[in-house]
């Protein structure tokens, strides 16, 4: 715990200025989505101002052309609305201050987050009336969601991501990502259904026909939501974090935590809606969870986040990075669309040749048919994960070399182990034969620490070097124990 409230966050002015850009870039456009829905065309008698307040008669739900729980799923309850809109109130009265009062730095810091909690946070109420509503598939989903950020903490040794940093990623998939999305996505379904709704009052199988093509580009306004919300938490975290999130391997397990805490609340939001109303819809909870929580949790909305975050990684230090940004972009957001349109095209065709909910279907055939459209994206972010990874190589030869010459928390014939996964490996099993688990586990964690140190030269301010010392304490102590155990 020591380390994460040590952990340097930047504070510049420049961090300052991008972080609240990111926040009033998310206000407008929902500002938008809120004028267009107040000024799009009534289809259903006596609808409210906005369609994310109508209400049908008991029994039929609130969202029109929706039944059931599945309005959950768009509409936004009323004192989540007012939250957000005094949310907003708030923080424009703060930068209003702000800007008249003088201040110092030190306020000004607190300034910018007071800022940024008043701007963003409401929309989280939205993920946390899912998780309270909805406790015990949550609960069901967060062991296969652990493991995940087990994995995306542990995968990468060198040079990895503060763990701060990656719970931050989580916390901002988990409650901003899935609130904005919901929350635009609500009003955006009301404005699209009364444009294409309104010539069809007369025509019922015209009218379910719209509903079909506004559910269509819901999807892809979701995608799109979701995407510029997924970049924007990972090009703040990217500001935030002085120096320890430096590359396309920062950034990816960065976006694949993000997508990770999105893909927990929605998938908790999606085994509902289906187990409410699995004969309709053609599914159920549970196949809901065995995708997207099992089978194909490292697919979805983790892979794209992994690749936006990796994207947005090597934009940071590219010479075109306005153009290798956008292409990460539209990379996650064409995935996304695909992922839930063309395979439920696929799905179509097939259909006449599988049963419908049989043990084939279940296990082999839907699964694949959601993973195909994944699998180009999915093959380029293991691309970019593999080359990070490859370019890391001298830096860690480097890296490593300079804490040797430094002292000897590092030693010459440590180095082949350090430097190698597959050694490393290799010498924690040996270690777990030959001594048992205590000396295999002592030797993971002086290699752990080991290597932290060594990324503390390719990650931190040098100027700071109390974080070093500690490492290097810690390293001693390890030894110590190492010796202990293995004698």
């Amino acid at each position: 715990m020591k380390g994460l409230v040590s952990l340097p966050l930047r504070d510049d002015q420049l961090a300052h200025t991008r972080a609240l850009m990111i926040a009033r870039i998310a206000i407008v456009l929902y500002l938008v989505e809120l004028l267009l829905n107040m000024t799009r065309p009534r289809v259903l008698p006596d609808e409210p101002a906005l369609s994310i307040f109508y209400e049908l008669p008991a029994g039929l739900g609130k969202m029109p052309g929706f039944a059931g729980s599945l309005d959950r799923l768009l509409s936004m309850p009323r004192a989540v609305f007012w939250c957000t809109l005094a949310g907003i109130v708030a923080g424009v009265a703060i930068q209003i201050a702000a800007a008249v009062l003088r201040r110092s730095d030190r306020r000004s810091v607190a300034l910018t987050w007071l800022t940024l909690g008043c701007l963003l946070l409401p929309f989280g109420l939205l993920s946390l009336v899912v998780v309270v509503e909805y406790f015990p598939l949550v609960l069901a989903c967060v062991p296969s969601t652990a493991l995940v950020l087990l994995l995306l903490r542990g995968g990468v040794r060198f040079a990895r991501v503060p763990l701060a940093a990656l719970l931050a990623a989580f916390a901002w998939g988990a409650l901003i990502v899935f609130g904005l999305g919901r929350a635009y996505s609500g009003l955006a379904f009301g404005t699209l259904f009364g444009h294409l709704g309104k010539s069809s009052l007369t025509d019922i199988s015209r009218l379910a026909e719209n509903q079909f093509r506004t559910i269509d580009l819901l999807i892809v306004h979701l995608s799109v939501v979701d995407a510029l919300a997924v970049a924007g938490g990972v090009a703040l975290l990217f500001l935030l974090f002085r120096h320890r999130v430096t590359d396309a391997v920062s950034g990816l397990v960065l976006g694949a935590a993000v997508g990770l805490g999105f893909n927990l609340v929605e998938s908790a939001m999606y085994m509902k809606i289906y187990g409410s109303l699995g004969g309709m819809l053609g599914s159920t909870g549970g196949f809901e969870y065995w995708i997207r929580q099992s089978i194909g949790l490292l697919g979805g909305q983790v892979a794209y986040g992994a690749l936006l975050g990796a994207g947005l990684g090597v934009a940071a230090r590219a010479r075109r990075r306005g153009l290798i940004a956008t292409a990460a972009v539209v990379g996650a957001i064409g995935g996304a669309t695909a992922s839930e349109l063309l395979s439920g095209w696929l799905s179509g065709l097939v259909r006449e040749h599988v049963e419908v909910g049989s043990a084939l279907d279940v296990l082999v055939v839907s699964p694949f048919l959601w993973l195909l459209p994944q699998l180009p994206l999915i093959a380029l972010t293991l691309a970019l994960l593999v080359r990070g990874l490859r370019a890391r190589a001298p830096a860690l030869r480097a890296a490593v070399a300079e804490e040797v010459a430094a002292g000897p928390a590092i030693t010459q014939a440590e180095v082949p182990v350090l430097i190698s996964p597959a050694l490393r490996l290799w010498a924690v099993v040996g270690a777990w034969r030959w001594r048992g688990w205590r000396a295999a586990r002592a030797l993971h964690r002086l290699h752990s620490v080991q290597l932290d140190l060594a990324g503390h030269h390719v990650q931190n301010d040098p100027t700071d070097t109390a974080h070093a010392d500690e490492l290097r304490a810690r390293i001693a102590r390890l030894k110590g124990v190492s010796s202990e155990v293995t004698p």
